[in-house]
């Protein structure tokens, strides 16, 4: 009996697949076979969602906005009180105004260098008279410097400047530290108290304005330092300020400093951090719900009831694992009740088990009732004395009313709390997140767990059922299940597209066969390394979070704050590079940052092999490159570096990074995070494709590609005999292996592997052959790029600048600022002394700016951190041809931006010359003509096909071309060579192609760059192609 086998080597942006056929269980013959190429729907070379830098420069945008909105606020209201002139409102240059108003030193400080200060009014507003618009530039400085809020108090919201709440604060502010360190935070903000106490200085303003010229006094690095200040030095400086000034503006609104009014209001006010419902994820059970809030006691019960019904212990004397009695479960309940961390080693105690006693979940991090805790924490006995009801009523109040006022208003008024109480309750920071189910689904749930059920067997009571749902056999495969996994969810698509062509062209498969991309499963010595690994992990884990909350952080550190903690303690508490011990406070600030040894964007190696803690200004020193090719040219930090390193135990792996160098990155490849992606869509495919109710199995990726070299493959594409990636034809070759490798060959082959005796034969004597015959003849098949995805624009601009002659963008002094940068400064007095200091370098960068190393004015004092750097010369004219201008609300254009990517070309013919040219049509174009959006780039304001074909009577269109669109050119032996469209050039008003099997771009035989003219004259020919590389016109 004949059947067709379809095998499936799944990427997470490719798939190669093959169609065999078999005959009474023996593969006869290959039908066809190919590879199909997709974009990932990550950022190239970072494993994040195309989004999120957008997303990220996004809210950085909107910061600034907020910022820039407090600011006009403030101005607004200030000029309604004549405390600023009016001259201000629309100024495009508000800042020299301002300057104007500043200290009379101001013309003074000006012909010496420097640029005037409000610090001076602020310092003289303690003790003299102020001029209306001198006090209202003292309050818009409070607007953009407000000083840092601590979560305790951003918390508080409302109440902040209740008095009980004060007192309370302050009271936590005197407490003691548990640890001889102070909090990182905590012992910023009081180096600079005392610094403001030993000058003798009076308030932070004052303090400011005496520092010396280009000292720091803003949150910036500076000579490896900075300065952070609290909320509360602004606000007392305002009250001193006001203090003395207010009996000379008597006149103003009677609310104009009163507490959460007027400027207060402006200058204080932050918003409360809430999450949109429309983000909350829908439960997986109930369709529809939303899910719950981590912090529900019902949640907290749901999660550590499935905990304690799942646990087992191994008992010696009978080598068996044994469940919990119903005795010793009602105590594991009052243990996980009654306290917010769970220790293996109480739980054993709690059990009357002895040490070492193995515990099924002993790698997993235990959590008890936290909620309950936090509260019992405050309310201790009283909380014990209420009802199942009045708990969760209690819970639902502090979780429900966000408004603090009101809500301790109710815990007083309504629950009968002391005042004491109140604020503490108000105070309480709960376990943040939601569940992956509803209240309504853990409520029928919980009844059952209770009674001492598992999740699944409660799930399945529940009328929920455990299993996935039957899914009624399909001829073709519907729509994937979406997963949180963006390369998952591009994976599933191109899959059904690939599957479903291949069934229209062949028919349906009857066996279907996935590679999965791991390695043979554990043998019982690395199951136990892992499982040691995975206690220590999580008792390294436990450490940094009691280091966290010693340091008055906070109660939950993030994964990277964990990871911070032990770098430093495997670090020995020492930079990895600059060798400086790093203090415990410190380990948790902006001053230390985890660093990838091998550039993550070169290397793809987020592992925790390639992790050291460093401080931040190591790390810019190090800039985008390995440690080796950073400082080797150093002989005595590099080796200081590797003397240090070679005494970190059990590290090796670590240590070998230090001395890789980019060359050897280059020789790296399918590293971890393509593997992890390319298991999850496996595993997914796997129940996917069953919905075809044919035969799916699976095979491990090592047992594959120990057949492929057996079967002599490696060097049917390559000129060793090692797999060759970099052509795409090498999934294919995979998918045959795949769909060659039955249950009982994989079976056999496993088996000879682990005794490394593999002999195993093809499948049919000229299988080698016939891949051969068929990969001559596969075009691979790419996935176009025609959706309007991806940004309109660039996320970085540059200001035209008439008297400069161009676009001007500011650029930091760092180690990527080169010896033309240096060139392009505008202003001739800085470029002279950059230049200088540079030629003392060799005009080498990464030596001249690195180390903390300071170019200064000629006043010797002040730095120069950032210079404006012409980035071209222009005119307005080609700008607005060329740029997109972003306009303020006057409709002025303050900054150009590049657009974004191209969407495609459109090649036209004039209809008496026979000439060719391209149109080219920008991301930001193509989503104007779609949307009817009127601009100069869609004149017509009206909705129209995104690929224009009229382009007037002189002109014809012949095709539009789309990023990995397939075409050809004629070849010198009359026949035609198929390439993809790699690059649309507009600057150059070229194309550049791709041969269609190339997988890399650093092979200059394998593509071709021409003018669309030239292109043209050689035959440039455009094809339509389905997923499995089947032309559509040929």
């Amino acid at each position: 009996m004949s059947k067709k086998i379809l095998g499936l080597d799944l990427g997470s942006n490719s798939i190669g697949w093959a169609v065999l056929e078999e005959v009474d269980g023996t593969v006869k013959k290959i039908i066809d076979m190919g590879s199909r190429i997709f974009i990932k729907a990550v950022e190239e070379k970072v494993p994040t969602p195309k989004n999120v830098k957008r997303r990220d420069m996004r809210l950085g945008r909107r910061v600034l906005q907020r910022r820039a909105r407090r600011k006009q606020r403030m101005l607004n209201y200030l000029v309604s009180l004549d405390l600023l002139p009016k001259e201000l409102l629309g100024h495009t240059q508000p800042e020299i105004l301002l300057n104007q108003i500043d200290n009379p030193d101001g013309k003074k400080a000006k012909e010496l260098g420097y640029q005037p200060s409000p610090y001076y009014l602020r310092a003289e507003a303690l003790d003299k008279q102020l001029k209306p618009h001198e006090f209202g530039r003292v309050l818009l400085h409070f607007v953009a410097r407000r000083g840092f809020l601590s979560t305790k108090k951003q918390i508080a919201g409302d109440l902040i400047d209740d008095p009980d709440t004060i007192e309370y604060l302050n009271e936590l502010d005197n407490k003691p530290e548990t640890n001889k360190e102070e909090g990182a935070f905590k012992a910023d903000i009081s180096e600079v108290r005392n610094a403001i106490a030993e000058s003798g200085a009076r308030t932070l303003g004052e303090y400011l304005y005496k520092l010396g010229q280009g000292e720091c006094k803003r949150n910036r690095s500076h000579a490896g330092g900075h300065l952070r200040t609290d909320r509360k030095m602004y606000q007392d400086e305002l009250e001193k300020i006001w203090e003395k000034q207010q009996q000379y503006f008597n006149h103003l609104p009677d609310d104009f400093m009163t507490d959460n009014k007027g400027i207060k209001q402006i200058i204080f006010y932050q918003r409360p951090l809430k999450l949109k419902k429309d983000r909350i994820g829908k439960c997986s059970l109930e369709h529809g719900k939303t899910r719950a809030v981590m912090a529900r006691l019902e949640v907290q019960r749901f999660r550590y009831l499935q905990d304690v019904n799942n646990l087992q212990y191994f008992e010696r004397h009978t080598d068996k694992w044994l469940s919990l009695t119903s005795e010793d479960r009602g105590k594991l309940i009052q243990y996980f009740e009654r306290n917010e961390k769970i220790t293996i080693t109480q739980l054993k105690k709690e059990l009357g088990l002895d040490k070492p006693t193995k515990i099924n979940l002993e790698a997993k991090n235990l959590k008890g009732n936290r909620t309950a805790f936090e509260i019992r924490s405050v309310l201790d006995d009283i909380w014990e004395q209420y009802s199942d009801k009045q708990q969760k009523a209690l819970v639902e109040d502090l979780l429900s009313i966000k408004k603090k006022s009101t809500l301790k208003s109710r815990l007083i008024n309504h629950w009968g709390f002391s005042k004491e109480h109140a604020i503490k309750l108000c105070l309480l920071e709960f376990e943040p997140g939601h569940s992956n189910l509803s209240l309504k689904a853990i409520n029928k749930l919980l009844p059952l767990l209770e009674n001492g059920l598992i999740y699944s067997e409660a799930r399945t009571k529940a009328g929920y059922g455990y299993e996935l749902e039957e899914v009624e056999a399909q001829n073709t495969l519907l729509a994937p299940p979406e997963t949180s996994n963006p390369i998952v969810n591009k994976g599933l698509h191109e899959l059904r597209r690939v599957t479903n062509a291949i069934i229209k062209q062949y028919g349906k498969p009857e066996i279907v066969r996935i590679e999965m991309a791991r390695d043979l499963e554990m043998n019982t010595k690395r199951y136990k390394e892992n499982e040691a690994r995975q206690a220590k992990n999580k008792k390294e884990n436990e450490s940094a979070a009691d280091a966290y909350k010693k340091l008055n952080l906070g109660k939950y550190p993030s994964h990277d704050d964990k990871i911070k903690y032990r770098l430093w303690k495997e670090q020995n508490h020492y930079c990895a590079y600059s060798l400086k011990s790093i203090p415990d406070h410190v380990v948790f600030t902006a001053e230390v940052e985890i660093d990838h040894i091998l550039p993550f964007k070169k290397s793809l190696d987020d592992s925790y092999m390639n992790k050291v803690l460093c401080y931040t200004s190591e790390n810019r020193s190090k800039g985008d490159r390995t440690p080796k090719d950073a400082w080797a040219g150093n002989e005595e930090k590099w080796n200081q570096i590797t003397q240090a390193i070679s005494g970190w135990k059990g590290l090796d792996s670590k240590v070998k990074r230090f001395y890789q160098t980019e060359t050897d990155l280059q020789e790296r490849n399918f590293i971890s995070t393509q593997l992890n992606d390319t298991r999850y869509i496996s595993k997914i495919a796997l129940e996917y494709v069953k919905q075809l109710d044919c035969d799916v199995s699976v095979t491990k990726g090592y047992v594959v590609s120990q057949i492929r070299h057996q079967w002599g493959l490696n060097d049917l594409i390559g000129e060793t005999d090692k797999k060759e990636r970099t052509d795409h034809r090498h999934h294919a070759i995979d998918a045959a292996v795949i769909a060659a490798t039955s249950r009982s060959l994989y079976k056999n082959a496993v088996a000879q592997i682990e005794r490394d005796k593999l002999k195993i034969p093809p499948p049919f004597p000229d299988f080698r052959a016939a891949v051969e015959e068929y990969l001559e003849h596969i075009i691979v098949s790419h996935a176009s790029q025609r959706k309007l995805s991806g940004g309109l624009h660039e996320e970085t601009g540059a200001g035209y600048i008439e008297k400069h002659g161009g676009l001007v963008y500011r650029k930091n002094l760092a180690p990527d600022f080169t010896e033309k940068n240096a060139n392009s400064i505008v202003d001739d007095t800085v470029k002279e002394l950059v230049l200088a200091h540079l030629a003392k370098y060799d005009n080498d960068p990464k030596k001249a700016f690195a180390d903390n190393l300071i170019v200064y004015h000629k006043d010797g004092k002040t730095p120069i951190k950032r210079v404006r750097v012409l980035q071209s010369s222009t005119t307005q004219k080609k700008l607005e041809s060329s740029k997109f201008g972003v306009k303020d609300k006057a409709g002025n254009v303050f900054k150009w931006l590049a657009y974004g990517n191209m969407h495609h070309v459109e090649v036209i013919q004039h209809k008496e010359t026979n000439k060719f040219k391209g149109e080219f049509v920008t991301m930001m174009q193509a989503s104007h003509r779609a949307k009817g959006i009127k601009s100069e780039l869609n004149p017509d304001r009206q909705m129209q096909n995104i690929i224009k074909t009229d382009h007037g009577d002189e002109w014809q269109f012949i095709m539009a071309l789309h990023i990995n669109d397939l075409v050809s050119l004629n070849n010198i032996n009359g026949e035609r060579t198929f390439y993809r469209v790699q690059v649309l050039d507009k600057d150059g008003g070229r194309l550049e192609l791709r041969f269609h099997s190339a997988s890399t771009l650093n092979n200059k035989n394998e593509h071709v760059r021409k003018s669309i003219s030239a292109l043209m004259s050689n035959g440039l020919r455009k094809h339509r192609m389905n997923a499995i590389g089947i032309l559509a016109n040929d």
